[in-house]
């Protein structure tokens, strides 16, 4: 029996998906991790989920696996190598991440505390702020700078881009 090993993939830019669809085509066993975001698309925060690895693709192989086919695998850029040979991932990691991202999870915040942010709708509109923090009703407590006084304001994630 042989042992088979997981190995890292590097896709073409803008085919992360492509690729993957193509080594399920072939049969090869893959991992894309994915973690659920926050994102503001049409101004509305939305939730989806996004890979944890931007175009990247994790797939096991064998020894006496069809390397060349990896290679020629359409979306598929390169496999990751370390002194000019493929280096195995240890089994242990993607057991961890496979755990870890079964679990329910909260997204991550749009904003982190002490971001730079900048007011894009309103009267307050291309003033920057400072992030402080989320309400309960997923809004943004944002500190402002206000006539020589500090004024802390909620917004709604959609009034808000990042600075710079």
């Amino acid at each position: 029996m042989t042992t088979s090993h997981w190995y890292l993939l590097h896709c073409k830019p803008g085919q992360h998906a492509r690729a993957q669809w193509h080594l399920t085509q072939q049969a090869f066993e893959h991992y894309s991790p994915e973690h659920a975001v926050k994102r503001i698309a049409r101004g509305k925060v939305t939730l989806r989920n996004e890979a944890l690895f931007p175009g990247y693709v994790f797939v096991r192989l064998h020894q006496e696996s069809n390397w060349q086919a990896i290679r020629a695998t359409r979306g598929v850029s390169r496999v990751v190598s370390f002194n000019g040979a493929p280096h195995p991932v240890p089994d242990a990691l993607i057991a961890a991440l496979q755990e870890r991202l079964a679990a329910p999870q909260r997204p991550a915040p749009l904003f982190k505390v002490g971001e730079r942010v900048v007011i894009t709708e309103g009267c307050f509109k291309h003033v920057e702020a400072i992030v402080k923090g989320e309400t309960a009703d997923e809004r943004i407590i944002v500190l402002m700078q206000i006539l020589q006084t500090e004024q802390t304001l909620e917004m709604s994630p959609t009034q808000l881009a990042r600075a710079g």
